[in-house]
């Protein structure tokens, strides 16, 4: 996409009440995820002469977002859908010259109920074939399930003459499988005693290690990370209820190694590259087996 972008010299033409043209677009369906494309494709955009900017939802103010585009007209922008759909109400960018977009963790994305966004969007894009010298949009989908929801966006965002499915690490008819080289291990506890099992497996653990522990909710996520942090460990949180700024600083003090046992919901279970992880640890019972087989 990006080297697609650097070829195109003339500038895009503006939108409605001269809206800025961005001519290339990644969806994700959470801030987090959003941030960490950013961050990526913002070197290689330095590298090819591009400009990028990052919108997303959660607290961070829509005024100063929108501003930003119409000052840096940005050649490529990551968003979160409900966000782009403000930005798109606003007029503070438009999508007609976008003919180069990505959406990663499709399902995710279903999955938050970001259905309705997802269509408003598509209707501001492009059509998927080009007219004249314009040339058609060019989509790709990256989605670590392939369910009939999923399928079926699929098929209102691509050209299903011109489709193309790669299956990485998973079987042709694309059904979940544990990655295999993770060692699983499976214990039995109730809720009355899941706390001391917890304890004294990281305790158990080697010097150095790091950990994410997941939980089904958000109160738990705040309970265990004020309990653990009592007991001597260095502990963060993360879910979708904490404000932006504690989420990143959360996130960079266990990347940092700062607090090596990170509490969180499934909102840090999807497409975060974080190295260094030795455990992941369901503190609950995956609510099904998706929630499970990502974090691995």
């Amino acid at each position: 996409m990006l080297h697609a972008l650097a070829k195109q010299t003339e500038r895009a033409p503006a939108g409605p009440d001269g809206a800025p043209a961005v001519r290339g677009l990644v969806l994700a369906p959470t801030r987090e995820l959003a941030q960490q494309i950013d961050v990526h494709g913002a070197r290689y955009c330095g590298l090819l002469g591009l400009t990028a900017a990052c919108v997303f939802g959660g607290g961070a103010p829509a005024r100063e977002q929108a501003a930003t585009l119409r000052k840096q007209r940005p050649t490529l922008v990551v968003a979160t859908p409900g966000r782009l759909v403000d930005l798109l109400g606003q007029k503070a960018l438009s999508l007609t010259a976008c003919r180069h977009v990505a959406l990663d963790e499709a399902d995710r994305m279903l999955d938050m109920g970001f259905a309705p966004q997802l269509k408003t969007i598509v209707e501001a894009l492009p059509p998927q074939e080009g007219g004249g010298k314009e040339a058609g949009r060019q989509t790709a989908m990256f989605t670590a399930t392939w369910p009939k929801s999923v399928r079926q966006l699929a098929g209102t965002l691509l050209r299903a003459a011109k489709t193309r499915q790669v299956f990485i690490g998973t079987s042709p008819d694309a059904e979940l499988e544990a990655n295999t080289s993770v060692t699983q291990v499976f214990m039995h506890a109730t809720d009355d005693v899941k706390e001391s099992k917890l304890y004294t497996f990281l305790c158990d653990l080697s010097e150095g290690s790091r950990v994410i522990c997941f939980a089904n909710t958000k109160r738990r996520v705040d309970m265990l990370e004020k309990v653990f942090w009592k007991d001597g460990f260095g502990t963060c949180g993360v879910h979708g209820d904490k404000p932006q700024a504690e989420r990143e600083a959360a996130l960079r003090r266990f990347t940092a190694d700062e607090c090596p046992l990170m509490f969180a919901t499934d909102v840090a279970a999807r497409g975060l590259d974080i190295p260094g992880v030795t455990h992941v640890v369901n503190f609950d019972m995956a609510r099904d087996v998706e929630s499970y087989i990502h974090p691995h």
